[in-house]
């Protein structure tokens, strides 16, 4: 199995994974988007709300804000305070504005440094004159098992690495017309295919082609594999996780299977 990064960022990921087979390359979008942990808000106290919203409503805006850290942490599950709450498994972030403001989630101040809003400028509400908002949020670790708060990735997806097969072009240029990615140009009496891996296999330069010169196939050993993160964690941070985690499962399945043996 071979693999190369076309693209690695804090936020996106794009690489060539090839010599395997689709169920392996689907485990690791699926560990991608369930198995990584992040922390998010799970619970929310309000001690005085006069904006326009239900406190509900804040809540939900709250979860959805992505937090960075929380590597130090353990979800309530496997925390030794049964459930109740501790240092070790949650952390508090406070609420303080007054209008006319507004709120971002800047104005979030965590117990902990580390936990910390990943944009500083997602809105929130907007407050007006005479309007208050104190609140306690909760912050807890999980996955996008438990709840899509917790899902760090967004995005996920791979598909077959393209490949291109040109004949003889009668130069009728309809398949660089109907390509909807605009890379198929006919120079020199011929097509030419500029960057192969924009390609989404649609196959409508095939249809739109009547002498039947240009035919595109996936490679089924060979996958173009994308992601992005929400900001919780960089993406090499989320790509390694993920495949510890589906190592981990392999080898608890292995160790199963062994007792029948």
């Amino acid at each position: 199995m071979d693999l190369e990064f076309l693209e690695l960022t804090e936020r996106q990921a794009r690489f060539i994974i090839s010599g395997t087979a689709p169920a392996f390359v689907n485990s690791i979008r699926r560990s991608v988007i369930a198995d990584v942990q992040s922390m998010s808000i799970d619970d929310v106290n309000f001690y005085n709300n006069t904006s326009v919203l239900f406190d509900e409503m804040l809540a939900l805006r709250l979860g959805l804000i992505p937090l960075t850290g929380g590597e130090h942490y353990v979800s309530q599950s496997e925390c030794s305070c049964d459930g109740e709450g501790c240092f070790q498994c949650q952390v508090s972030l406070t609420l303080n504005v007054q209008g006319p403001a507004t709120v971002y989630s800047r104005d979030l101040t965590s117990a902990d440094t580390e936990v910390v809003p990943a944009d500083g400028n997602i809105p929130i509400i907007k407050l007006f004159k005479g309007q208050e908002l104190l609140l306690e949020a909760i912050a807890r670790k999980g996955s996008s098992k438990n709840h899509a708060k917790f899902q760090s990735s967004i995005a996920t997806s791979y598909k077959y690495l393209p490949k291109f097969s040109i004949n003889e072009c009668n130069g009728c240029k309809e398949c660089v017309e109907a390509c909807p990615k605009h890379i198929i140009q006919y120079k020199n009496r011929s097509v030419h295919v500029i960057d192969e891996l924009q390609c989404t296999l649609c196959n409508l330069c095939v249809e739109a082609c009547d002498a039947r010169a240009i035919t595109v196939t996936g490679d089924p050993q060979s996958f173009v594999f994308y992601t992005e993160s929400d900001g919780s964690m960089s993406c090499k941070d989320l790509l390694l996780t993920s495949v510890e985690s589906l190592m981990k499962t392999a080898s608890e399945l292995a160790e199963f299977l062994g007792t029948f043996a």
